[in-house]
């Protein structure tokens, strides 16, 4: 199988073993910080943006509220709910008919008035004067007050470029028509035309001297910019800032982005319409960043107002920050964690190396003394003195060679015996006064002692491959190659037959035949025969 990586020596992989020894536990803590850290820091952003979103809320409710009372106080001024009355008075014993040519021909006068930043003589001069006064003090904040009649009709204004009847408004029909008890009525962010920008109507309804039928309307034109103000003024670093959003996911206010490049995920929508105030995780937030912290709160005005209030929605402040601010500890925590573990790892790397050299030298000493040892020289002795395991594997290593160097002295004794005694058997063989000679299974010669080669005449090289039945009369050479090819399994191995020496002469011979057998498959190895010159007997014996 082939490596993925080249082998590494003992050193190597000793310095690789204690550093990743030392470092899975660092690497292993450090993980474990940097996410207990991002989950504190997250924990963190999100009470704090929450924090604010509530304080945004409330300065925002503060204005709005503020509005609705000085609305309310208007309403309850005597001479304010006279001169509402008055007008009520003129349409008196009329049918709906002659009340709304009525109101047309007013309306035609305050069109024809001579100067359009005055009012005409119909509009009582002392109440006007004194709503006048009024909107001097408030002017930061408002545009415009103006009072109506319970048909909608203009009885009182601060500013003269407004339209007179407001009886089709949706803002009057909330604050006249109501089943229940009296209401305030607070719009949506709306562009008003007359003033050139997005203002605010606040409207409270005028009571009667018994606080039960509603003769007219107080309406109060908030500016857009006092609001939008309150909410530019709270900040969070260098992008945290906090806006202002409807429940249907609608932007009303943000000092960052225009409203139209906002982008609300119904799942972000869901999170922040929650009744009480909290935090999420917005994936996106409203300006499209990813893994964004963001704060909410709800706006709760403390009064009853009219269902159709606020477009008929819920207004909620949201903070939040761009991300790459909000996680920028984080990040900072995260390169000196890196620079810290980088710092670890040299030093370990460093200590691994030296803790390795004095592991791996007393180790490479033995390597080298065995090799030596390995090579033949037994004599060397391996000196290691650590007082450890390696020390003693030193030893037994020494001790291992002395038992080789003396068994070695002791074989090479025993060879040399060998050597002579196999000598003094060659010599035996070889001059016997038997001719002896050793055949394979074939039956051919694989070696003839000098007796048989005298007495025969032929030389080694002859008679080597030679079988055996080459050397007997041709009468005869069935007969011993028979007897040749059954010596594996005659139990009598003596045969009498007679040789044909190279000159032709016959020699009358008795072999006696030993067989080496394969015991595993019964086969003949080779044979052995030793042959005795029976000439003579035979002379006798005829």
């Amino acid at each position: 199988m082939k490596r993925l990586f080249p082998p590494l020596n003992l050193k190597s992989k000793t310095i690789l073993g204690m550093v990743l020894v030392g470092l899975l536990p660092l690497v292993l803590s450090l993980l474990l910080t940097y996410f207990e850290e991002q989950r504190a820091l997250r924990e963190t952003a999100g009470i704090n943006f929450k924090g604010m979103a509530v304080e945004v809320a409330r300065k925002v409710e503060t204005q709005i509220i503020r509005g609705i009372n000085e609305a309310q106080q208007l309403a309850t001024i005597p001479f304010i709910r006279s001169a509402v009355t008055d007008s009520n008075r003129s349409y008196e014993d009329k049918n709906p008919e002659e009340i709304a040519e009525l109101i047309e021909q007013w309306q035609e006068r305050w069109r024809q008035r001579a100067h359009q930043d005055q009012f005409p003589l119909f509009i009582n001069q002392y109440a006007t004067n004194y709503l006048i006064q009024w909107h001097e003090v408030r002017r930061a904040d408002y545009l415009a007050i103006w009072v109506t009649d319970n048909q909608g009709a203009l009885v009182l204004s601060s500013f003269p470029q407004v339209k007179f009847f407001h009886g089709n408004s949706a803002w009057w029909k909330a604050v006249f028509h109501q089943e229940q008890h009296p209401q305030a009525y607070v719009s949506d962010l709306f562009f008003a035309p007359s003033f050139g920008t997005h203002v605010l109507n606040v409207a409270v309804p005028i009571l009667d001297d018994q606080r039960e039928d509603i003769v007219g309307v107080v309406s109060i034109l908030l500016r857009r910019d006092s609001l939008f103000r309150s909410i530019s003024e709270v900040t969070a670093g260098s992008t945290g800032h906090a806006m202002l959003m409807a429940s249907d996911g609608i932007p009303l206010l943000c000092p960052v982005l225009s409203l139209e490049e906002h982008r609300a995920s119904p799942e972000l929508i869901e999170a922040i319409t929650a009744k009480e105030p909290g935090w999420v995780m917005a994936n996106p937030d409203s300006h499209g960043a990813e893994n964004s912290i963001v704060g909410f709160a709800p706006l709760h005005l403390g009064v009853d107002l009219a269902p159709e209030s606020f477009g008929g929605h819920q207004w909620h402040m949201l903070v939040r920050q761009d991300p790459a601010e909000t996680y920028a500890p984080l990040a900072q925590l995260l390169n000196k964690v890196a620079f810290y573990g980088l710092a670890v790892f040299v030093i370990l790397w460093i200590c691994g190396v030296l803790v390795a050299g004095r592991i791996v030298k007393p180790i490479q000493s033995l390597y080298e003394g065995v090799q030596r040892i390995g090579r033949g020289d037994l004599e060397h002795q391996i000196r290691i003195q650590t007082g450890d395991e390696i020390e003693q594997l030193a030893d037994a290593f020494n001790g291992m060679a002395s038992n080789l160097d003396h068994s070695f002295t002791e074989l090479n004794h025993k060879v040399e015996e060998i050597g002579q005694l196999k000598e003094k058997y060659r010599d035996l063989i070889e001059h016997s006064p038997e001719m002896i000679h050793q055949l394979d299974a074939s039956g051919a010669f694989v070696h003839v002692n000098q007796t048989e080669l005298q007495k025969l005449g032929y030389t080694l090289e002859d008679m080597l491959g030679m079988p055996l039945w080459a050397i007997v009369p041709s009468d005869q050479q069935e007969r011993i190659r028979q007897y040749v090819q059954q010596l594996g399994s005659l139990e009598n191995k003596t045969i009498e037959t007679v040789f044909v020496t190279r000159e032709g002469k016959l020699i009358d011979v008795e072999i006696h035949s030993t067989a080496l057998i394969n015991p595993e498959t019964g086969l003949l190895v080779h044979s052995r025969g030793f042959v005795q010159d029976i000439t003579d007997r035979k002379i006798l014996e005829r």
